[in-house]
């Protein structure tokens, strides 16, 4: 695993400034890279050793940033408790082409949320993760020996690899690699022999095809998979 989220993004995720969509991603990843795992904990507990000071400081000022601060600690204790059903998401896995694939934890709620799997040539598919969000969330399946045409994007591409690897003109990838790619980047995702992918993607405009396979691009707007 050689491909990480930046440190930007993992204080956003700590610090829980993080769009939905990414935020999903990043959890996705840290449940498979100790490293990163580490850095958020290490960010969280910072976070949390700020805040201590911030209320001990606050509390041993004046009699208006006291008053302040149990304004604040009431209006929390005196919210009305809400009821919910609490519902424990159980191991879930997918299956597309005859093979079947076990799901990191952060994505065991959204099994259910997944459209019919689409197939590309019977090599590549594709099946949405219904999140009603702004940005669209793809499984994406990559089976052996298949290159995908190159292609640019409109607006921001992640994708975290779940199971398998891939490669592109910059490197190659295992699970738990995470990309991110813009209009500045074009590439052409390929497998080797014997070699399959499972990855999540994440699309914030469609993305657009380049050379001959530009008769893909739906009337020059591009295209999600």
């Amino acid at each position: 695993m050689n491909k990480h989220p930046d440190q930007e993004l993992l204080q956003a995720y700590a610090c829980g400034e993080i769009d939905a969509v990414m935020g999903l991603v990043v959890a996705l990843h840290i449940t498979q890279c100790s490293a990163c795992r580490a850095q958020v904990h290490q960010l969280e507990n910072e976070l949390a050793s700020q805040f201590e000071m911030a209320s001990d400081f606050a509390f041993s000022g004046g009699d208006e940033e006291c008053l302040a601060l149990e304004a604040m600690l009431d209006g929390i204790t005196d919210l009305p408790l809400m009821r919910s059903e609490i519902r424990i998401a159980e191991p879930r896995d997918v299956k597309v082409n005859g093979r079947s694939f076990p799901l990191p934890k952060p994505l065991w709620p959204f099994a259910d949320k997944l459209s019919e799997w689409r197939s590309y040539g019977g090599k590549v598919f594709s099946a949405e993760v219904m999140l009603e969000e702004t940005a669209r969330v793809n499984l994406i399946y990559i089976g052996e020996n298949v290159r995908i045409p190159q292609h640019t994007h409109k607006g921001k591409e992640a994708t975290l690899v779940l199971h398998g690897g891939f490669s592109d003109e910059s490197g190659h990838y295992t699970a738990g690699d995470l990309l991110e790619r813009d209009g500045r980047h074009k590439h052409s995702p390929f497998t080797a022999e014997g070699e399959e992918c499972l990855c999540l993607t994440v699309l914030t405009e469609p993305m657009l095809f380049t050379g001959v396979a530009r008769v893909f691009n739906r009337f020059g707007k591009g295209m999600y998979p």
